[in-house]
Order: C-alpha cells, then structure tokens, then sequence
C-alpha cells in the first residue's frame, strides 16, 4: 500500500511538471519572434485611448461667420466755443478750476475761481465824477428848457419878434440836442467803468458764454494774473461730432454702415453710422483720399470724449458656412490640419481655411458638418 501511494505521487510530480513546461506563463512568449507577450498585451491595451473618452472635442457646425475690421479712429466736433477771461478791468489772479475735463457747462456755469482787484481810488473818482456830471448836466438842461420855453412863447404870441424867437428857438433846441447827447455818452461811459469795477470786485469766478463739454483746459498755477480775453481752455457740443481714421482704410467704403463701440470700464456704449468719404481703395493710390469720416450723428454725444473708441465693420459674412473653434485648428510649415480619430488613431486632417475671427475658424473644405475634430 505504500508502495502504491509513493508511486501516486510521483506520476502526480511527473505530470505537473509536463504541464508547466507546455502551457506558456507570463513571462512566455507566444510567437518565437519574442515581439508580443501576454503582459505586453494587456498593458498595451490599457494604453489605447479612445478618442471619444479621452480627448476633448469640437463638432463642425454650420452657422453664420462674420468677421470685422477694427481700429481706434478719431472722434472731433465742429461746434467749438473758447472759454476765456470776460473781465476787462482790474487785476484778475486765478485760484483754481471749477470745472474738469469732460463736463457739461451751460451759459452761466462756473469754469474757474478767482480773485479781482480794482483800483479803489479810480472807483471813487468814477462815483465822485459820475456826480458832478449829472449835477450840470441837469442845470444846463434846466436853462435849454427854460428858454426854449420862452421863445416858443414869443413865436406863439406873433409880433415882430416873433420870427426871430423862432429862429433862436432852432437854433438853440440843435444845440441842446447835441450838447445833451454827447454829455450823456460821457456820463454812461463813466457809468459803464464804474459799474464793471464794482461788479468785478464782487466776481469770484469766471463763467461759460456758450453751453457745451469741456475738451481743454489751460494750465494756470495759483495767483497767476490772468489779463483780459485770456484763453481758459475749448467746450464742444456733442451731438456734432464726427470720426475720422487716418489715412483711411482698405476696409471702408463710402456709405458703408459701421458700428462704434466704447467701454470705459463702467459702461458700455454702442452706435451705428455712415461712411461720408472721397475715399475709396479700390482707385489707384495716388488718388485715395487723406482719411475716411463717419458720420454718427447724435448718438455720439452719448460717449465719453476722454476715452478711446473702437470703430468696428463687417467685411466678411458667410451663411451656412462650416466653422469650428479656432483651438480646434493647427498648422504646420504653412499648411492648416485638424486632428481626428481614424480608426482608433489620432490622424492629421488637412482643410483649407477661409478665414478666423476671435473665436471660430471657417473651413471651406476638407471637413463635413457634423465631424468630430480633436484638440491637443
């Protein structure tokens, strides 16, 4: 019985061994080549992406494709005003500016402080003189009218003196008129210095004769004199206001509609206008105009005059046109690809482009609607 368990054992040892050395472990390879194991396999496959699981995708769309020309043009007004010193007596010394940059003034609206000085000497002579004047301008009306009375009496009367009373009458009644005129011209102009030295000791600022924006002012320092008709600085209305690019552009034509856009970084301001230009590009160069000018009308008024612009225009508007993501786009040595999955395999697809804007890419050939493009 032994005998025959021992036997058991070995012919058990005997065909495990026969089975290891027929039946490939991990470490066997399955071709004699040696190129492909088992482990190899199984890595190999846990190695293979799927595309779809993967990577991330874009779809080709159709849609609309636009694309724009754009530039930061100059924007000018024609309805300019020139704020300056109105005060023409004493001595005018500027404290500090009232308005800024950019304001809205209308007739009477505060621009700059200041501070006037008069002769008081000269304003007491003024009120003294203006006194006396008025004091024999009366006396002497009051005798012209005394005898102009009398000898109106006598012509009235008849008689023998009555033809020379009237004669003294006109003669003395030209005079009179004269005489009174040019008295009073010269008591309203002492009356007019006197009234604008009191009024200018009173003035504590200057003030806008025209309404409109504050586009420029003058640089004056604390105290600085400030003489009559002195410049201050320029105001503008608005809503008359063109834009002008210089130079002009290829890209515009006359009666073209653009759009302007602005944002100050508190709000956003948008306006459509015209192309009003001799400009046009498709004449020889020689004979393109020095710039192009837009006309927006009143919708300029609404944007800041102290911030940059950007005038936009459409040049390019494809319907149903096959577009993808720019990300979606590559190049190489001149040539645009995508890349797609190929039978389990990323593969260059190469497309011809027809143009991008900020964020699509219009393919005019080489993909389909509905094509499923890879992004590295």
């Amino acid at each position: 019985m032994l005998k025959t368990k021992d036997r058991f054992v070995a012919v058990l040892i005997a065909a495990l061994v026969l089975i290891t050395s027929v039946i490939p472990g991990t470490q066997t390879q399955v071709r004699a080549d040696g190129e492909t194991r088992y482990d190899d396999l199984y890595v190999e496959a846990l190695e293979v992406k799927n595309a779809e699981d993967f990577d991330k995708t874009e779809t080709v769309r159709k849609g609309t494709f636009s694309k724009y020309f754009t530039t930061i043009p100059q924007a000018g007004y024609n309805d300019y005003s020139y704020l300056f010193n109105t005060i023409m007596v004493g001595e005018v010394k500027f404290l500090r500016y009232v308005a800024k940059l950019g304001d809205w003034l209308e007739i009477g609206d505060p621009v700059c402080e200041i501070e006037v000085k008069v002769d008081e000497i000269k304003v007491a002579e003024l009120e003294d003189n203006i006194a006396k004047e008025e004091e024999m301008l009366g006396s002497y009306a009051f005798t012209c009218e005394e005898l102009l009375d009398k000898y109106n009496r006598i012509y009235t009367a008849g008689g023998s003196d009555a033809e020379l009373a009237k004669l003294l009458y006109d003669r003395l009644k030209h005079s009179y008129e004269e005489e009174l005129k040019k008295r009073r011209e010269s008591i309203d102009a002492m009356q007019s210095e006197y009234d604008a030295l009191v009024m200018a000791q009173k003035q504590t600022v200057l003030t806008s004769i025209a309404p409109g924006y504050v586009q420029y002012l003058e640089r004056y320092t604390v105290g600085q004199n400030m003489e009559p008709y002195s410049f201050i600085g320029v105001i503008f209305r608005k809503d008359d206001g063109r834009i002008s690019i210089d130079k002009g552009s290829d890209f515009l034509r006359f009666g073209l509609n653009v759009s302007l856009v602005q944002n100050d970084g508190q709000e956003r301001r948008e306006a459509e206008g015209t192309v009003r230009s001799s400009l046009d590009a498709s004449l020889p160069a020689s004979l393109i105009g020095e710039d192009n000018k837009i006309v927006f009308g009143e919708a300029l008024k609404e944007f800041n005059p102290r911030k940059d612009i950007v005038l936009k225009v459409e040049y390019v508007h494809m319907e149903n046109a096959l577009m993808v993501k720019n990300k979606a786009v590559y190049n190489d040595s001149g040539a645009d690809y995508v890349i797609m999955n190929v039978d389990g395999r990323r593969t260059r697809i190469y497309v011809v482009v027809g143009g991008a804007n900020e964020e699509d890419t219009w393919i005019i050939r080489g993909l389909e609607e509905g094509d499923v493009v890879l992004i590295k």
